[in-house]
C-alpha cells in the first residue's frame, strides 16, 4: 500500500484545517520538555457533601475535579517549595487533563509536571506526592508516578474533543 493509498483509507487531506484535538497535541509536544515528570491521580468517584438538612453523596463533576486538583497542586508545591510555595509564590508548571468524563470510565487526572528545583532529586517526587495527596478530599489512595516519555502528550489528551479542549484544566497551567 502506498501513501496515496494510505491519505485515501484514512481520508487524509492535506489542505484541511487541524481540528482543535490536532493543534492542541501540537502545542502540548513542543512543550513536552519543560514537563518531564507524568503523573496520574485516581479519584474518588463521589463526595459526601453536608448541610443544614444532612448529607449526601454526589457523583464528582467538572467543577469538583478542578477543585481537588488544585487543592493537590498547592498541597504539592508547599512539599515542593516549602513556605515560600505561598510566600514568593514559587510552584510547579502543570498540565492537567480529566479522563473518564467522555468515556464513563473512572474519573482520574493526567498531569505534566514541570518546574522540579534541582535539589530535588527524581526518586523522591513519589514521596512528595504521596504526602501531598494526605490531605486533599477526593483523591484515591492510587497514584503513579513517571518520567514522561515522548508519547505522554498524545495519551493525556486522547479524550479531548476534535473542536473543543473542555477537559483540560487551563486555569492550572
Amino acid at each position: 500500500m502506498d501513501i496515496q493509498q494510505i491519505r485515501q483509507k484514512t481520508a487524509y487531506n492535506a489542505s484541511a484545517k487541524p481540528t482543535q484535538k490536532q493543534a492542541t497535541r501540537t502545542w502540548l509536544n513542543s512543550l513536552h520538555k519543560q514537563y518531564p515528570l507524568a503523573l496520574t491521580l485516581t479519584l474518588k468517584q463521589s463526595i459526601c457533601v453536608r448541610n443544614v438538612k444532612g448529607e449526601y453523596y454526589k457523583r464528582l463533576d467538572k467543577d469538583d475535579i478542578k477543585q481537588i486538583a488544585r487543592h493537590f497542586t498547592h498541597k504539592l508545591n508547599k512539599q515542593v517549595f516549602g513556605s515560600s510555595a505561598k510566600r514568593y509564590g514559587r510552584g510547579l508548571k502543570y498540565l492537567a487533563v480529566i479522563e473518564g468524563e467522555r468515556s464513563n470510565k473512572n474519573l482520574h487526572i493526567h498531569m505534566a509536571i514541570g518546574g522540579l528545583p534541582d535539589d530535588v532529586k527524581w526518586n523522591e517526587v513519589d514521596s512528595l506526592v504521596r504526602n501531598a495527596k494526605l490531605s486533599v478530599d477526593g483523591l484515591d489512595e492510587q497514584h503513579k508516578v513517571d518520567i514522561v516519555d515522548s508519547g505522554w502528550m498524545e495519551y493525556i489528551t486522547k479524550e479531548l474533543g476534535m473542536k473543543d479542549t473542555d477537559n483540560v484544566l487551563w486555569d492550572l497551567m
